[in-house]
């Protein structure tokens, strides 16, 4: 069970706050039931009235600190997604978002930034289209506000850790 003032991640709303928990917070919920109020970081007029006892509602907390400090080590060793076309590589977009986790986010921004490195040097013709930048931009409002949250950095600062990590692997 969460509490009050806990950062969580919601599938449909993203990083939130759980605001308060109480009971039948709208008229006309059951009032035998608990229900988190969630305040979406992303959205300033979200809010969300998830049941505390949902099976079918993907919520979980944020990365702690330790567990943040400890993604940054990993992800020089993410792999970017492979695919054999357009079609199959946005598949696995949605796949990797799907996990909600974020490993597989960093998948995904990894693979956007390369492919569309590919475009700025000219090195191989791939054209990035407004789904694929989209995935990108999705990914890295996600895993960049839960990383902030959790080490206490800006998300510029988030930003530059991540490649730095994957560059001294690389190296």
């Amino acid at each position: 069970m969460f509490a009050k003032g806990d950062f969580v991640f919601y599938a449909s709303g993203g990083i939130c706050r759980v605001e308060d928990i109480q009971r039948a917070p709208l008229p006309g919920m059951p009032e035998d039931r608990m229900y988190y109020v969630l305040r979406s970081l992303h959205d300033a007029n979200g809010i969300a009235y998830i049941p505390t006892d949902s099976t079918t509602v993907f919520l979980r907390p944020i990365l702690s600190k330790e567990e943040a400090a400890q993604f940054l080590t990993q992800v020089g060793d993410v792999q970017t997604i492979v695919a054999p076309d357009a079609k199959s590589l946005r598949t696995n977009y949605q796949e990797a978002m799907r996990t909600y986790q974020p490993g597989e986010w960093f998948r995904v921004i990894k693979t956007v930034r390369e492919r569309a490195g590919r475009v700025a040097e000219n090195a191989r013709p791939v054209k990035l289209s407004e789904t694929e930048r989209s995935f990108g931009e999705e990914a890295k409002k996600y895993l960049y506000t839960e990383l902030s949250l959790a080490l206490d950095l800006t998300e510029p600062q988030i930003e530059e850790r991540l490649f730095e990590e994957g560059r001294k692997k690389a190296e």
